[in-house]
């Protein structure tokens, strides 16, 4: 490639046209927009230099009904391609990689398949599977039956034993549709957007999911998947002309251009507004008095017009963004419900963006005065102006975000796409989507004017018509009505089968499972081998310095100007009363008054002079023995230039707390009504954290503090009046005061070298405002495990999540290598296939947590109780008694050492080795367990498999729909007791 220039340029590069090359100063490198000449294929790279490269392909797929076409293709292209004719192509890469970042998705109008990688070999292999896979897929109707849906009856080979409905995405779509949320989307789609694709759910709907058939799903790829309808994304330091070569050679030579209709009108606008109703399920026995949300939502601005969209941004940012933002608390203040609606904010992955607010836990009689609430705000703010500081504070945020360089969450590559996605994807300016500086300018200038926002306001919401009141409520009946519907219907379907019928059905499952059986021959996949992988960890320099009483330690990064600091403290020295208050103090550190101020001003400080700050109780394995750490952090993170006002505020926080009743029952009742209305999607969490709290005190001190205990202290906690808060109070000021002392801090700074000094010496004035630490602090008692008995739990949703826990060694143990390597063998070579393949669990897994010394298969969004459990029976067996063949123990180990070095960025680094160094994962021993790892053999895998989890060893915990729950009861007494609801 030619060097990179400050200038716009035009040419070629092989077969395609350079539209647009212009600098990306803020990633030191450069933007191309290409087209292909031939086939019209669109191409935007990223030159810079991260060596984290990243590709993606995605494809504007426009569904005209709920049948989740879109999002079973996605799942069917995975499922072996021409070159590559195996059963799974994709999860079998998963092992044969040191991929940073592999998956698909699929949106409201567009399927994605993005992958990232720091090895140059592994992103040619992953490119040239990825390509095959989208472009050329078997579409194999066994694929389809499999991850869409198929009819097999309850026993398979018995024809007499009850007709069912399978398929991978039918049972998650079951798990994912479970949910206020989803119903608050669904919602969206089809109140706002009536007559185009996102009145449909791209992900299928179970009850719509069986009306699709296997040539309705070839003949979507051939319209959507062609390279005239797609959109091609790389970035890092990679040639582009390598990969441009390897997508030309495999892919676009063999296509000519074609016309593809994907395209989205503007929807018809509305002349008055209208109101929408939506239902989701709620467990048997609950109270949903208080248990709806109200929304109200407008279709707003063009997604592709950057500069909109940038203002819309921002003005919900304004509204919306903190505690102390007007429309939020004003809708908090209004006490007719708990929390921010889902929905709330600004949606920019439609056509045209959706804005929204409302309010969750309100009954639905009241969905009107939430209405009048969001209304009245508005016009007021529109007659006496938007606060203009409040305005710098987000664009405050935006200039933070432009800066930081973070690859938490995400690969920081994968993150500049999803920036410019909409631009992208709908025929805007994407270069402007990336470097948003001129649309910053200009959105300065037009506020100079006067009433820019107050215009704005009226202009896409007061006046806008094009508005939607949404009621989402909660019904007990729902479960069992689909699943009496789906009953009927299949009652129907296998009334009308012929005996050729069911033989058929009989021999398609067989076949099926033969299929799955199948040994696949995987050497036609490209692999990296051991050879390949890196052994050496990067030392990362620290330089220990006290701050008055306080030791800290510094991490002199490149942070792009950035300044992260954890403050740490024991909380060992709280007994289990306080411990139970550290989730609700984590949220009330930073979501109230302090220092004379309210929580609206403080909320208002955090927004203007940091990038964010969190909180949080943890409990941190130690590497050689059998103990843990009990750490609360506070975070925060700020731009070098923002310091003083950050660790001011800081300070406050921590030595000038101030919680009033009325602000702490609005905390109360948010964290609350966010966990209830997020249980479809913590099943797997909550089984998990049961499990391991049956093993060890560790494990019972984690559930205490992010587990099903914790969701019931909230609960209690919900039902108290403010009158009767002020014992919960004063318990809150005793947490803060006992952790926060001079000497029992321990910070931790990652920031330019140039920045230490300053940061010192802020530090210092904060330790001294602090009191001085008690020297007679004892440790209070650790938490006993609970009792081991198998136990399930119920909730609402209409699947399970099945988990068996063992508990193993620590980390410097000799086996612990060996057992990591055993779980990504046992996840890729057998439950993937037993649970997924055959069960239809949307996932099925092994995972060895080698710093807390636990072992556990899981299933998540599974349709099986009882069945799984069997299949774990089996797991073990499996791997004592099965020969394991050489390449699939290198893969499991190639799969290791991935799992032991994860992609980092400055941000990451710095706080993660002192963790390391604080619980004993020295670089060395580090290096000593990778080194391990690369002499695992055989032998190994079926010892420790015995050693650890034959025999009957492991506790079990189940979460699951009430039906799901006793169905197993009645098929396997004894397998659990089955406790209280979750």
């Amino acid at each position: 490639m030619a060097e990179t220039t400050t200038t716009s340029t035009v040419g070629t590069i092989g077969g395609y046209s350079i539209v647009r090359r212009e600098p990306l100063e803020a990633l030191e490198g450069s933007f191309l927009e290409l087209e292909h000449q031939r086939t019209g294929a669109r191409h935007v790279h990223i030159e810079c230099t991260d060596d984290n490269n990243a590709f993606a392909v995605f494809f504007p797929t426009t569904p005209r009904d709920s049948t989740g076409v879109a999002h079973i293709l996605e799942h069917v292209v995975l499922a072996g391609s021409q070159r590559f004719p195996v059963r799974d192509p994709f999860f079998s890469m998963t092992r044969r990689s040191l991929a940073t970042f592999m998956n698909a998705f699929t949106s409201a109008d567009w399927t994605m398949y993005p992958f990232s990688t720091r090895n140059a070999k592994d992103f040619m292999n992953l490119l040239d599977v990825y390509l095959d896979a989208t472009f050329f897929p078997r579409l194999a109707e066994d694929s389809f039956k499999q991850e869409g849906i198929r009819f097999e009856f309850e026993a398979p080979e018995d024809p007499k034993s009850g007709l069912r409905y399978k398929g991978v995405v039918f049972n998650e779509m079951k798990g994912a549709l479970a949910s206020p949320q989803a119903a608050m989307q669904r919602a969206v789609g089809k109140a706002l957007f009536p007559g185009l694709t996102y009145e449909h759910i791209s992900g299928g709907d179970p009850e719509n999911i069986p009306d699709l058939t296997w040539q309705k799903l070839r003949d979507f790829h051939a319209v959507h998947y062609h390279p005239s309808n797609a959109y091609f994304y790389t970035y890092g330091n990679q040639p582009l002309e390598m990969t441009l070569e390897a997508i030309e050679r495999n892919v676009l030579s063999r296509f000519e251009r074609i016309k593809v209709d994907t395209e989205i009108p503007d929807v018809a606008r509305f002349k008055r507004p209208t109101t929408l109703s939506e239902v989701y399920p709620l467990g048997p026995g609950e109270d949903g008095t208080k248990r709806s949300e109200a929304l109200i939502a407008w279709v707003t601005v063009h997604t592709s017009d950057s500069f909109r969209v940038l203002a819309m941004r921002v003005l919900s940012e304004v509204l919306l963004g903190n505690s102390g933002s007007p429309l939020r608390k004003a809708l908090i203040d209004s006490r007719l419900g708990t929390a921010m609606a889902d929905g709330s904010g600004l949606q920019d992955d439609y056509r045209e963006a959706v804005f929204g607010a409302g309010l969750k836990d309100i009954s639905a009689g009241d969905a009107d005065k939430v209405q009048q609430v969001v209304l009245d705000t508005l016009a007021q703010l529109a007659r006496e102006g938007v606060d203009p500081e409040q305005v710098d504070a987000v664009i405050h945020r935006l200039e933070f975000e432009k800066r930081e360089r973070s690859n938490a969450g995400f690969p920081y590559a994968l993150k500049v796409l999803f920036s410019c996605l909409p631009s992208y994807n709908y025929g805007g300016d994407t270069y402007s989507a990336l470097n948003f500086d001129a649309d910053l300018e200009r959105l300065e200038a037009e506020r100079k004017q006067g009433r820019w926002f107050e215009d704005l306001i009226r202009a896409e919401l007061l006046d806008n018509q094009h508005r939607a009141l949404l009621v989402i409520s909660p019904d007990p009946e729902l479960e069992d009505r689909q699943r009496k519907r789906e009953l009927e219907r299949l009652g129907l379907v296998e009334a009308s089968l012929s005996d050729q019928d069911r033989q058929r059905i009989v021999a398609d499952a067989l076949r099926l499972k033969a299929d799955q059986d199948a040994k696949q021959d995987l050497s036609v996949l490209p692999t990296l081998g051991l050879d390949d992988i890196p052994m050496k960890f990067d030392p990362i320099a620290s330089e220990s310095l006290a701050a008055g009483a306080a030791r800290v330690e510094f991490y002199p990064l490149p942070t792009n100007g950035v300044t992260y600091l954890d403050i740490r403290t024991d909380f060992a020295v709280l007994g289990p009363e306080l411990q139970d208050l550290l989730p609700l103090f984590s949220r009330v550190l930073t979501q109230s008054g302090a220092a004379g101020q309210d929580y609206a001003q403080i909320a208002r400080r955090i927004a203007a002079h940091t990038g964010g700050i969190g909180a949080a109780a943890q409990v941190q394995s130690l590497a050689a023995v059998e103990d843990f750490v009990q750490s609360f952090i506070v975070s925060g993170k700020a731009l070098d230039r923002k310091l003083v006002p950050f660790v001011e505020l800081l300070g406050d926080l921590m030595a000038r707390l101030e919680i009033d009743p009325p602000r702490l029952k609005e905390i109360i009742a948010e964290t609350a009504t966010r966990l209830e209305s997020s249980l479809a999607n913590l099943g797997l969490q909550f089984a998990i954290l049961l499990a391991q709290a049956k093993l060890t005190s560790e494990g019972a001190l984690n559930e205490r503090l992010q587990g099903i205990r914790m969701l019931h202290v909230m609960r209690d906690l919900a039902k108290l009046g403010e009158n009767e808060l002020g014992d919960v109070i004063a318990k809150l000021q005793t947490i803060r005061n006992t952790l926060f002392t001079q000497g029992a801090l321990r910070i931790v700074v990652t920031c330019e070298e140039s920045t230490v000094p300053q940061v010192r010496e802020l530090l210092m004035q904060l330790v001294s405002a602090l009191p001085p630490s008690d020297a007679d602090g004892i440790p209070a008692p650790k938490p006993d495990p609970l009792d081991p008995i198998s136990e399930a739990r119920s909730a609402p949703v209409p699947v399970a999540f099945n988990v068996r826990t063992f508990k193993t060694i620590r980390y410097t143990h000799p086996d612990a290598p060996a057992l990591l390597v055993l779980a990504n063998y046992l996840r890729d070579t057998f439950l993937h296939r037993e649970l997924r393949e055959k069960g239809g669990a949307y996932g099925g897994f092994a995972q060895a947590s080698t710093g807390a010394g636990f072992f556990y298969l899981g299933s998540y969004r599974d349709p099986n109780v009882v069945h799984t459990y069997e299949v774990y029976d089996r797991a073990v067996r499996w791997a004592v008694d099965s020969p394991i063949e050489p390449e699939a123990l290198k893969e499991a180990i190639l799969g290791a050492c991935g799992d032991v070095d994860p992609l980092e960025s400055p941000d990451i680094k710095g706080r993660r080795e002192a963790v390391n160094r604080l619980t004993g994962f020295t670089l060395e021993e580090r290096e000593r367990f990778k080194q391990r790892l690369l002499h695992v053999t055989a032998d190994d895998l079926a010892r420790v498999s015995t050693s650890y989890l034959a025999g009957g060893r492991g506790v079990q915990a189940t979460v699951a729909g009430a039906e799901l729950i006793a169905a197993a009861q009645k098929e396997r007494p004894g397998l659990f007791e089955v406790v209280a609801p979750v």
